[in-house]
């Protein structure tokens, strides 16, 4: 348990590195044929997941003692590839990013998970794998896969989200054949798509954007670059801005250092709503459908001021490791706020007048 005594938030912070970039870089460091040190590792339990299903391949992986740099020697690419037992936990990034190099190495794996991602789809990307050679006892987890993937056509909408679709990009380059990523619809978000495009390239793998989708160069390798750092998180530095806003002292703020002002993720263009939250507000809408995961740092902040905020877009969040949409909703409630969830969001009645009871906030597990 950790408490929390009143205070005021004000100095200044490096950005966390991020974890979806990260595991990024893991995942592709274990397809060089060297090792590759990767730096600006966050510490959570998704990166954990990602280093013990690596470990699990055959990787060899060492850590630093703080734990944000880590080595990974890439697992022997033998013929018959062996057989393996991989957990995912609750990592879906973690999930879809193994499924995709199992199966474009023809890997017979054992597929295991826990918590909220047993009840997480996962057919957006086992259903396209099944189309083209790949076998699955099931379309969701648990399942066991067998079968090497072949190059050809795959077709996305828009709606399905790019994270499947990322998976895929990575893997398919190190097929026999060429291989198109076609999309029936336009992306709502493609910062996922980005961020892997722009490390691949760094692996000295290309990928060339076409009208409809990608195009994936087949016979295609990772070489090492030897050392490379995570970029630093917007997402999370975002949370750490609103934190200083909570603070609510004149003179009072964060700054947030080590971010990369080009970067392909999607919350560095956040600045006017986060601008817009930095100064009181007493009801306010938010459609978060293009900042998901930060709907629950602003109904945080919600709470802090005893606002009303109504967010909407955000489904997805009642299959994170928690409904995150009940659990901020029971937070709220916590602090005498009139609070629910939604079918896509959450609202939080508030009446200007925040109270701060001694409350204990079980977040769990989240």
């Amino acid at each position: 348990m950790i408490k929390i005594y009143p205070s005021t938030i004000q100095g200044q912070i490096k950005a966390p590195g991020s974890k979806a970039h990260a595991q990024r870089l893991l995942f592709m460091a274990s397809m060089a044929a060297t090792p590759t040190r990767v730096k600006n590792v966050p510490r959570c339990n998704d990166i954990d997941t990602t280093i013990g299903c690596l470990t699990d391949l055959g990787c060899q992986i060492s850590r630093n003692v703080t734990g944000d740099e880590v080595v990974v020697s890439p697992f022997p690419k033998t013929s018959p590839m062996p057989n393996v037992v991989l957990n995912f936990k609750d990592s879906a990034t973690t999930a879809r990013m193994a499924i995709a190099l199992c199966g474009a190495l023809g890997i017979k794996a054992d597929c295991k998970a826990t918590g909220n991602l047993l009840k997480r789809k996962m057919i957006q990307l086992t259903g396209r794998l099944a189309l083209r050679g790949v076998t699955f006892t099931g379309f969701s987890l648990p399942f066991e896969q067998s079968g090497r993937m072949a190059a050809g056509e795959y077709e996305f909408s828009g709606d399905e989200g790019s994270q499947a679709i990322s998976a895929i990009m990575m893997f398919a380059s190190c097929l026999l054949n060429d291989s198109q990523l076609k999309l029936t619809s336009p992306l709502k978000d493609k910062t996922f798509l980005k961020l892997t495009q722009s490390s691949m390239e760094q692996f000295g793998v290309k990928i060339e954007e076409t009208e409809d989708g990608y195009h994936v160069i087949g016979r295609q390798f990772y070489q090492s670059p030897k050392t490379i750092s995570a970029e630093a998180d917007w997402a999370l530095a975002t949370m750490w801005v609103l934190a200083g806003a909570a603070s609510g002292r004149k003179g009072s703020g964060v700054t947030v250092n080590g971010l990369n002002p080009n970067s392909p993720q999607l919350y560095r263009n956040l600045e006017q709503i986060n601008a817009l939250l930095y100064h009181d507000f007493l009801d306010i809408n938010i459609d978060a459908t293009m900042a998901p995961n930060l709907a629950t740092i602003y109904a945080a902040l919600a709470i802090v001021q005893g606002a009303s905020i109504h967010i909407s877009g955000v489904p997805q969040l009642k299959f994170k490791e928690t409904n995150r949409l009940a659990v901020m909703a029971d937070i709220a409630r916590q602090f005498d706020l009139d609070a629910h969830e939604t079918e896509d969001g959450i609202e939080i009645e508030g009446d200007g007048y925040p109270v701060y009871p001694d409350t204990p906030i079980d977040c769990q597990g989240d």
